[in-house]
């Protein structure tokens, strides 16, 4: 005979390894020794390549990096505390130190299948709530970009969630402990975006609870429950302090939340935000909404498989294209037609989920259900950004932090839990409720919700045009392919539309088959025909059918790449290894090669750059892209010391330039040249010698302590460059000023001379400049934000009260059952 405490956990833990089993068989190619080829994370590890060398070589992660946009805090890229103990044990406590990408699903399922227990539902249901949950295709597409960061802010969702929960059940101290760790984890996951959208929906639950509260008179838990979610969210604060402060100050410099210095730029950086254009770009369409219920309404992604039975296909072999060019050619095809500039995949929520949602919806009895609908509906209005523009506009304008974010359709994250929590707690009332007789209505009124959608969506299909604004392009693109023959274009065109009203349909109908099953399954289990546990199966057999097939269509084994192949992806071109001749490595590159250089971080792996890639740059090198880089100014790449440049070489090919005129790492300037503002500091550098002369705005005054005196026999030479301390030795008769080819960054940099502290100013717009006396000296600028070292201080504090409050309230449980 079982004891007791194995009856009750036998069946959670079969769960958690059927929810296990599901991530690693879905993810099977790393087993294989494959690895997940994403983009940006191939983009990061450029980013990041000069910060893991150091911390291979010195132990430590430095703060700084040189290896983008002539320097940048390194802590917005590769963030690490040099503390003995952290937060991110339990991250991979909870991973179970699984690989990526197993690690992702495998989390998100075990968050939501614990947010179904504190809601008391059973552990099939649980389960089939985690399918939901987790293999929504919004995480397999993001996953597939390399959005690392963003997936695990939506695993851990779910989790803080259930510790709210169970601050509202009254079970106080494990609630604090619980939401206390998860939220911790949340905001360590760095998607600052990812957490703001959570909070909203943590402001309209607690709304409605607060509502359901003061109406029961309860005031007591109201008042306590605040309190103890305040506890826990100032703790998680103190865990993420280092994280915290460095990134909002940080920010305040950034195309994120800084305003440029320059005037003609003050609109598009009113109120220290972004510009509404550039953060509404991907805004979910109004109809595009339905995706939730049929993945390919809209085409999928942008660059899409077509078959050989697609009308695209007998087209171009029907044009002559032999067959091998034109299965080429369809293997990524652009049937996305939406109205967004480009997508990877669709926010396929499950037609199960939806059906099962909506009944939900109409037979919840608890509390749960307001706060559910509301936040789904308000998450929906926000994703469609420009599309309803009066309402997104003014929550842009007005609602706090609100416009530090782009790409409004994000948001559809916050569906994604909601519909999977309805519908677990529909499945769970059906179970629950004895008179069966009183469910048919709802269940016969979800149903016609269902399929009054799938036939609207069924008869706009003979109506819709199946073509966008991008369509004008494509078929001029098409008719260069064709050599100007339009009519060739035109047919291509023919051929695309009906391709993509031919997905659409098969979607759709698939769609309804689906949505039939499992509505009969639920109609015959109420009517007693079929018994619980065939329905349980059917059901979670069912969604993963449903949900694994269409997230197959955008991570699958295609994404995954031999170790050998996926190392290549670093490789050393016969360009990069050419300039990795010079023995000198403290200079920069600038390659022209990318259609972008400010977006793409490739050159940053072997060199320091002059581009590269980053959602936020400083507002200051931003202006210099912009004003300056971008119209080709000699004179500045000099002053950035761009010693190479990269072009492309008559057949295509990348060949490096030589930049005999670059200025080296330091150099003594003749005059200064004094400016009223930052706008005439910037027009300066138009025509600016920045071999002899520097531009100053007159609010650096103070920092320049004398005028220099030419001194032809002076020097000023780089001695080391540790990336967080750069030391330099000077010798001149006369006093000297002096520019470093340094990016301005006046939050933690530090300059010193012979080992005392001295001012320096800000020069030519974006580097640092420093008066020096006459004489021999030894110069030094250290980077030595507070932001850090205190931060850093606080988090691990914070991180050991985690620690305690989790041992103090599994201690008091334990106790208090084992009284019972």
């Amino acid at each position: 005979m079982k004891p007791d405490w194995l009856k009750k956990i036998l069946p959670h833990v079969i769960a958690i390894g059927i929810l296990l089993l599901l991530a690693i068989l879905y993810c099977k190619p790393v087993l294989d020794g494959k690895v997940l080829s994403q983009n940006d994370n191939i983009q990061w590890q450029a980013m990041a390549k000069q910060s893991l060398d150091y911390k291979a070589t010195h132990g430590t992660t430095p703060l700084w990096t040189n290896r983008m946009f002539g320097g940048m805090p390194a802590y917005q890229i590769a963030l690490e505390s040099n503390e003995p103990f952290g937060i991110s044990f339990f991250n991979s406590l909870f991973s179970l130190w699984l690989p990526k990408p197993i690690n992702f699903f495998f989390l998100a399922a075990l968050g939501f299948y614990f947010l179904c227990s504190v809601l008391r539902v059973r552990p099939w249901i649980g389960v089939l709530g985690a399918v939901a949950y987790a293999f929504s295709t919004y995480d397999p597409v993001i996953i597939g970009a390399g959005h690392d960061t963003k997936m695990m802010a939506i695993a851990y969702i779910p989790a803080v969630l259930a510790g709210i929960l169970l601050l509202t059940q009254k079970k106080y101290l494990p609630g604090l402990a619980v939401t206390t760790l998860f939220m911790s984890l949340l905001i360590t996951m760095n998607h600052l975006q990812v957490t703001y959208y959570f909070f909203l929906l943590l402001g309209v639950l607690g709304i409605v609870f607060a509502v359901v509260t003061i109406k029961a008179k309860d005031f007591k838990h109201l008042i306590f429950t605040a309190l103890l979610l305040g506890v826990a969210l100032t703790i998680s604060i103190g865990v993420n302090t280092m994280n915290l402060w460095t990134t909002y100050e940080y920010s305040k410099e950034t195309i994120r939340g800084g305003k440029s210095e320059l005037t003609k730029n003050v609109e598009t950086t009113k109120g220290s935000g972004l510009d509404k254009e550039y953060a509404f770009r991907w805004s979910y369409g109004i109809f595009e909404t339905f995706t939730f219920m049929v993945p390919n309404l809209y085409g999928g992604s942008s660059q899409a498989p077509l078959d050989e039975g697609s009308e695209t296909y007998k087209t171009l072999t029907g044009l002559q294209v032999p067959a091998a060019q034109a299965e080429s050619m369809i293997k990524a095809w652009p049937l996305y037609w939406g109205d967004q500039p480009g997508t990877s995949g669709p926010v396929y929520l499950g037609i199960i989920t939806c059906l099962l949602a909506i009944l939900g919806f109409l037979t919840i009895k608890s509390w749960h259900k307001w706060w559910l609908l509301v936040i789904s509906i308000l998450a929906i209005l926000m994703s469609w950004g420009s599309n309803l523009s009066a309402f997104n506009y003014a929550l842009f304008d007005y609602l706090p932090f609100y416009n530090k974010f782009r790409a409004p359709s994000m948001i559809l994250i916050i569906p994604q839990l909601t519909f999977a929590i309805l519908a677990v707690l529909a499945l769970q009332a059906l179970i629950e409720d004895n008179n069966k007789q009183s469910l048919f209505k709802p269940l016969k009124l979800a149903g016609m919700i269902t399929g009054g959608i799938l036939a609207l969506l069924l008869l706009a299909s003979a109506t819709l045009s199946f073509g966008n604004a991008n369509d004008a392009a494509m078929q001029a693109q098409f008719a260069q392919m064709a050599g100007g023959n339009t009519t060739v274009a035109d047919s291509l065109m023919h051929a695309l539309h009906a391709d993509r009203a031919s997905i659409f349909r098969y979607d759709l109908f698939r769609a309804i088959a689906l949505a039939a099953i499992a509505y009969f399954l639920i109609f015959y289990y109420l009517k007693g025909k079929v018994k619980i546990q065939w329905m349980a199966g059917a059901l979670v057999v069912l969604m993963l059918i449903d949900l694994l097939q269409v997230d197959a269509r955008y991570l699958n084994s295609d994404n995954y790449s031999e170790q050998l192949k996926y190392n290549n992806e670093f490789a050393a071109t016969p360009v990069d290894q050419q300039i990795m001749q010079d023995k000198d490595p403290y200079f920069r590159v600038f390659n022209l090669t990318h259609s972008d250089p400010f977006s793409d971080a490739m050159t940053s792996y072997f060199h320091n750059s002059v581009g590269g890639y980053h959602a936020a740059k400083l507002t200051l090198y931003q202006d210099l892209i912009e004003n300056q880089l971008s119209h080709n100014n000699l004179h500045v790449l000099n002053m950035l010391n761009a010693k190479y440049v990269i072009v492309p070489g008559q057949q295509g090919q990348p060949v490096v330039q030589t930049n005999p005129d670059a200025l080296g790492n330091a150099w003594f300037i003749k005059s200064i040249l004094w400016v009223p503002n930052a706008d005439a500091e910037m027009k300066a550098l138009d025509h600016l010698n920045t071999r002899d002369s520097v531009v100053i705005d007159q609010r650096y005054k103070s920092a320049v302590t004398t005028d220099p005196v030419f001194d032809s026999a002076a020097t000023i030479k780089l001695v080391k460059n540790d990336v967080d301390a750069i030391s330099y030795t000077s010798t001149s008769k006369t006093p000297q000023f002096a520019v470093f080819s340094e990016v301005y960054y006046k939050e933690g940099w530090k300059a010193f001379i012979d080992d005392k502290e001295v001012p320096y100013a800000r020069v030519n717009y974006v580097l640092r400049g420093l008066s020096i006396p006459a004489g021999t000296h030894a110069i030094a600028f250290k980077f030595e934000p507070k932001s850090y070292f205190l931060g850093e201080k606080i988090s691990f504090a914070s991180t050991l009260i985690v620690v305690l409050l989790l041992i103090v309230a599994a201690v008091v449980t334990y106790l208090k059952k084992k009284k019972q």
